[in-house]
């Protein structure tokens, strides 16, 4: 059986302050033509930004009426302000595209999502039971030594457990523990970039996460290296 896919569109924060937006939407029959275009963009999810009924089917103006349920009229001079800023663009074949929304459509399948989540609750709860069995055996043994020691003993062990503890949180910081696509995904939307989380998650895990120390700074890198090639 194949993956089922899950699609969705990454918003930003900022989209009702674009100028191109404000200007539109301080038009005559504005407010109208901004809906009509949040309604195409979620109808273009699963075709790459593509208006289309099907792959062989593009919609053309009065079937995105229909689908939109919105007044012909409405429909003709959204198409004609959407274009005008760019934000919609016909192909010589008739269909519409809307060329911003190519960047913000992430997909992810079921099945791998859900493989991942398990690989990240199982590290957590082996991790959870590790810091618990060493709890419980440094109290034990901290007890057992207040027991058979005198005040001197007692405060070398007090010591030795404080050190051990140490020891232990170090190793607890030192153990990496891969993202889900869900964290790279909003730690994206936080930094405001164009990464696809679940091309980094997977670029990683096939190379099991060698290396990696802070996921967080490598979506960094990533973004920089965008912005470099951007330049370019």
């Amino acid at each position: 059986m194949s993956d089922k896919k899950f699609y969705w569109l990454m918003m930003p924060k900022e989209f009702f302050k674009r100028h191109d937006i404000r200007i539109i939407e301080n038009t005559p029959d504005g407010h109208e033509i901004i809906l009509f275009y949040l309604k195409l963009m979620l109808e273009s999810i699963d075709h790459g930004g593509e208006l289309r009924f099907s792959e062989d089917i593009p919609y053309n103006p009065e079937m995105l009426a229909t689908i939109t349920d919105t007044d012909i009229e409405i429909v003709h001079k959204s198409i004609k302000a959407l274009e005008a800023f760019k934000l919609l663009e016909e192909h010589d074949d008739g269909t519409y595209v809307l060329p911003k929304v190519m960047s913000m459509i992430k997909s992810a399948s079921d099945t791998a999502e859900a493989r991942r989540q398990r690989r990240c609750r199982e590290a957590k709860n082996a991790e959870r039971d590790k810091m618990s069995h060493e709890s419980v055996t440094g109290v034990t043994d901290d007890v057992t030594e207040r027991h058979d020691s005198n005040s001197n003993s007692y405060s070398h062990n007090n010591s030795h457990s404080h050190n051990h503890r140490e020891s232990n949180d170090d190793d607890t910081r030192s153990q990496f523990v891969p993202p889900t696509v869900e964290e790279v995904d909003r730690y994206c939307q936080e930094r405001h970039n164009n990464i696809n989380p679940q091309l980094f998650v997977d670029y990683y895990t096939a190379r099991g996460w060698k290396s990696i120390k802070d996921w967080k700074a490598v979506v960094r890198a990533w973004e920089n290296r965008e912005k470099r090639e951007d330049i370019l």
